[in-house]
């Protein structure tokens, strides 16, 4: 037996003619007892034919004579968790509202469902319908007379449509409450603590320590940047059904003169605090630009470099033309750089951040979201956004061999971004049973200490000049001989 949801094959039809409904019930309605123009339209196209209606042919209908009631009764279908399907709504419907406000309205009281606008004149144009219901995939126009096979197929379509959008959304949204629990899960909950006076003097006491080393990281970090102890190194990125290089990840270095190597977890939050991060953003995208360059007129095989981009970039700089400068002023082709960013950065104000990455995704800049599944986890907005690719955040990799909640999470986000042709990118990835996992569930890219730790410039450089039509294993294998000589 199948296990598939039941189609929503509720249609309803508008229109002030009532021998009109009596042809669409002829076409549509199950319960019907003359079958015979069908039949005889299947044998002209098919050359065979049924001698009884299949059940895909059962429908139900609803109809109004009257633009206005048409609308009354989407509402009452809504009310109802009955939806309509599809609704075949005639142009020309005296003396109330006509066939386009009828379904501009309904469409707004239900963007769902499916509208098959129906006419014999020249009413409006199609660029005029357009105008008034917006660019949207859920309008066809059906020119009467009407064919039955046209209509049967457009019911049928059009059902069926509306059913994988609904299926769809359900999925989403059983997907995006999985992430908010495994998300939870990791956080630890929530717990009730009870620290004593003398606890409390000492929580304090380490809050202020807290406080006046990261002022002394800040006012460090600040000449770091003016002094010249930032670097930037360079991850590999592998693409897992050819085991071979196709980008890297820059990801900014500290190396304090006094206290050594400085965590990117320590300072990169002071950095965003303190409003530092926009010098260091822009140091990183200089310093990725400039060296791409130098390598290509090396004769490098370069492959596209991603740059983080923080929220607080987001807010406070044109990124648009930052980056345009940047590009301009070290000749680095555009469409080597790619800019990574946070969904919690995007989702924050997702329509203000459309039109700037439209804009740098023109000019060939590639746009990928990072860290997908730690901060709002609705997948709702990438519909919305000009990205080319999701990062799926290591917190999901590192236990997705033993943990079977985790491989079905990941196994969805793949199917999701694969339906909106997005790649799929998983960070964190350390052993070869957590590479087979992923591979298994069809993720595209893979990146993690399993292939590379981040690397010098001059170290990635020899990689990528080592790697020309090898797979990684084999990159690798060809400069630890070159080493050894």
């Amino acid at each position: 037996m199948s296990n598939e949801p039941p189609i929503n094959r509720r249609i309803l039809v508008i229109d002030d003619n009532q021998a009109i409904h009596e042809d669409y019930a002829k076409i549509l309605d199950p319960q019907r007892s003359d079958w015979s123009e069908l039949v005889e339209a299947e044998a002209q196209i098919f050359g065979t034919a049924t001698t009884q209606p299949a059940a895909d042919y059962r429908f139900d209908l609803d109809f109004a004579l009257q633009g206005e009631d048409g609308v009354a009764k989407v509402r009452e279908s809504l009310a109802q968790r009955q939806p309509y399907a599809v609704a075949f709504i005639d142009v020309r419907m005296p003396p109330g509202l006509d066939g386009i406000k009828t379904a501009a309205r309904i469409s707004e009281i239900d963007p769902s469902i499916q509208l098959v606008v129906c006419t014999a004149y020249s009413d409006y144009s199609w660029n005029e319908m357009r105008a008034k219901l917006g660019h949207t995939d859920r309008l066809l126009v059906l020119k009467k007379p009407f064919d039955t096979i046209e209509v049967l197929q457009l019911a049928d379509t059009l059902t069926q449509k509306w059913q994988r959008a609904h299926d769809g959304n359900r999925h989403l949204v059983a997907l995006q409450q999985m992430i908010r629990e495994r998300s939870n899960r990791l956080n630890g909950g929530h717990h009730d603590f009870r620290i004593a006076d003398d606890e409390l003097e000492m929580a304090a006491q380490v809050a202020n320590t807290s406080v006046r080393q990261s002022l002394v990281l800040e006012e460090d970090l600040r000449h770091a940047l003016e002094a010249g102890e930032l670097s930037v190194q360079y991850q590999p990125l592998i693409k897992i059904a050819t085991q071979k290089i196709v980008g890297l990840e820059a990801l900014a270095r500290w190396r304090h003169p006094t206290k050594g190597s400085i965590s990117p977890a320590t300072f990169i939050p002071i950095a965003e605090d303190s409003g530092l991060i926009l010098a260091l953003g822009e140091f990183v995208l200089t310093t990725v630009c400039e060296q791409v360059a130098r390598w290509e007129l090396g004769g490098v095989p370069v492959v596209p470099v991603a740059v983080n981009i923080s929220a607080v970039q987001l807010r406070r700089q044109n990124i648009v033309d930052l980056v345009r400068r940047v590009l301009q002023q070290t000749h680095m082709r555009p469409h080597l750089l790619v800019l990574e960013l946070t969904e919690s950065a995007l989702i924050e104000k997702v329509h203000e951040h459309v039109g700037p990455l439209q804009a740098l995704r023109g000019d060939g800049i590639g746009i990928e979201i990072d860290d997908f599944g730690t901060g709002y986890s609705s997948l709702s907005y990438l519909k919305e956004l000009p990205i080319d690719a999701i990062k799926i955040d290591r917190s999901f990799i590192g236990q997705i061999d033993v943990n079977a909640v985790d491989a079905a999470i990941v196994s969805a986000i793949v199917a999701m971004a694969h339906s909106l042709q997005l790649r799929v990118v998983a960070e964190g990835v350390e052993t070869a049973a957590q590479l087979q996992v992923l591979a298994h569930h069809g993720c595209d890219i893979a990146q993690g200490f399993l292939f590379a730790r981040p690397l010098a410039a001059d170290d990635c450089r020899k990689l990528l000049t080592a790697s020309t039509d090898r797979s990684f294993g084999d990159t690798l294998n060809a400069l630890e001989r070159a080493s050894a000589r």
